[in-house]
């Protein structure tokens, strides 16, 4: 086309061009741009994200303790003192130990105490034990850690309808803003439990999309092929500045110095505001075409290629034309319209169930780092890197067996692996056994969450893709707030974590294996498709072919 021709030759050629992928081709879909974007802004903003939000384990642990008693001669042995003041217990591992909540006094009778002596191996002081949160008030963590995952229940549907409202970039902004201010908040304030929180529960409102919206623009500014690698990348990417966690930590050794300092990375943040372009393909979506045009030409000048602005004009001119007609044709779909199909509905509710199971075992297992044998650091980066070989092999697996008996199979090793916790966590001996079982259960449980990812895309029709997804996840963090009070209960029985995780992996297992596969098939493009997905899929088949398309054949034949 020659830059002189007329109106009417742009329009003609502008018809080609029928979405923002189609454009995206000429301009290039991963070129230069893509690759700033993935490297000079994801990767930074991924690195930093573990530290906003997986801090609290280390900051709310609670160091082993037992009954301050006042009064030890000088010349005493701490552990000479400690045998004649503090009466032994039976521990929730089976093993004896000095009382963590009485002591004898003057007339060697057993009374509750209200001072504490603090194991100080691995922090010079957390949270609960500056501020005594053991005993009668051990329940604070659990607490404070609900509270937090109850923000991040608000924030997935507050901040993330407020995104496909006013767009992406200055709703992750106002994240940050959100998080930095109710955070330090929260920490110069910590004294007081109530106050605490609630500065902790606001805070939570910003982390889901603090997380999600910058990855969101990456991939909306890149073509379908160069989208895979970019979640691939970020989730390695993640997994390397959760494995930074317990360094910081171990060296930090003080809960405010870590907490200080884990958070400053997000101030510097906001250096991105001018780097971060808005998702041209929301602008589109919301009619603002002169302003996705302008970064459309900017993608295209940084990636050496060129459209002519004419061109440009008239597809987005028809792009909006089709939208806005479609949007008239269309009725209006919400939440509600995944529950008025039977079969939608049934694939909604054991898409959930999945979602939650391994949401709580994640968490789950995450929260009960601190509480195994042996090195917490250390045993926190192990199960942190094991998710990496988990990734990769979960990818190649769910396109070679599919998504249903992938999942189905990683939950069943999952139960045996928390089953062997159970059983050998009232051994002294076999604590690297049970760090093993963790571990078994962390790998299996990461294949298992890339798995429900996929079928939250997949399972939903395209009119309710982000909707479902939106709702699943908002489901799981809901049933995620009880993974404090799992962790919780070893405190009375050691083993009771492991078997409630063990039960809840059954669960799981039974869902997906009710799940339709979606290896291969025809995505559903509307709710009557989603209401036939899976209906011809038997429940011992294993990679059913594509029924949508026999279907087409048999129409089609005379």
């Amino acid at each position: 086309m020659k830059e002189n021709g007329g109106t009417q030759d742009w329009e003609q050629a502008a018809k080609n061009l029928k979405d923002f992928d189609d454009i995206l081709e000429i301009v290039g879909s991963e070129g230069k741009y893509q690759k700033l974007m993935l490297y000079g802004v994801m990767t930074p903003l991924t690195i930093v994200c573990p530290f906003l939000v997986l801090q609290w384990i280390f900051m709310l642990s609670v160091p082993d303790h037992w009954c301050h008693v006042p009064g030890r001669p000088d010349d005493m042995d701490p552990l000479a003192w400690k045998n004649l003041t503090v009466p032994t217990e039976i521990g929730p591992d089976g093993q004896v130990r000095f009382s963590q909540c009485e002591m004898y006094d003057v007339n060697r009778s057993k009374v509750r105490c209200d001072q504490w002596d603090y194991d100080t191996t691995n922090y010079d002081a957390t949270i609960p034990s500056e501020y005594n949160w053991v005993c009668d008030n051990a329940h604070y963590v659990a607490d404070a850690h609900s509270a937090g995952t109850f923000g991040n229940v608000l924030g997935t549907i507050v901040l993330g309808t407020a995104a496909d409202k006013f767009g992406r970039k200055p709703i992750y902004f106002l994240t940050l803003v959100i998080f930095i201010v109710f955070y330090y908040a929260s920490i110069f304030l910590s004294s007081n439990f109530l106050t605490f929180i609630i500065l902790k529960f606001l805070s939570g409102t910003a982390f889901p999309f603090m997380f999600s919206s910058p990855c969101m623009i990456a991939a909306e500014l890149s073509g379908k092929n160069y989208r895979a690698w970019i979640y691939s990348c970020i989730w390695m990417v993640w997994v390397f500045g959760n494995c930074l966690v317990p360094l910081v930590a171990y060296v930090t050794r003080h809960w405010f110095s870590f907490g200080v300092i884990s958070a400053l990375p997000a101030v510097f943040l906001f250096l991105y505001y001018k780097i971060l372009q808005e998702s041209p393909r929301w602008l589109i979506s919301i009619g603002r075409m002169d302003d996705a045009g302008k970064i459309i030409e900017s993608i295209a000048k940084y990636n050496g290629t060129e459209i002519h602005p004419e061109l440009l004009k008239c597809a987005l001119a028809n792009i909006k034309k089709d939208f806005l007609e479609k949007q008239e044709g269309q009725k209006t779909l919400g939440v509600w319209s995944l529950f008025t199909r039977k079969r939608i509905a049934m694939n909604t509710i054991l898409l959930c169930i999945a979602w939650s199971i391994n949401c709580l075992i994640y968490y789950g297992l995450t929260l009960n780092t601190t509480s195994m044998s042996g090195n917490q650091f250390f045993n926190y980066f192990l199960l942190g890197i094991v998710e990496l070989p988990a990734g990769w092999l979960g990818g190649v697996l769910v396109n070679k067996s599919g998504r249903r008996w992938t999942q189905a199979f990683f939950f069943i090793l999952c139960a045996l692996g928390f089953v062997i916790a159970a059983i050998s966590v009232f051994n002294p001996d076999l604590a690297w056994t049970v760090l093993a079982a963790a571990l078994c259960g962390k790998f299996c449980v990461s294949v298992t969450s890339l798995v429900v990812y996929l079928q939250g895309t997949e399972l939903f029709p395209t009119q309710l893709r982000s909707t479902g997804s939106g709702f699943t996840s908002t489901v799981s963090s809901l049933i995620g707030v009880l993974g404090p009070y799992i962790v919780y209960l070893g405190k009375f029985h050691a083993a009771g974590p492991y078997a409630v995780l063990a039960f809840a992996s059954l669960i799981g297992t039974l869902s997906s294996a009710c799940l339709p596969e979606t290896l291969d098939q025809k995505l559903p493009e509307s709710l009557e498709d989603a209401a036939q997905f899976g209906k011809h899929q038997k429940f011992w088949s294993y990679l059913p072919k594509d029924e949508s398309t026999k279907e087409e054949n048999v129409e089609k034949s005379p």
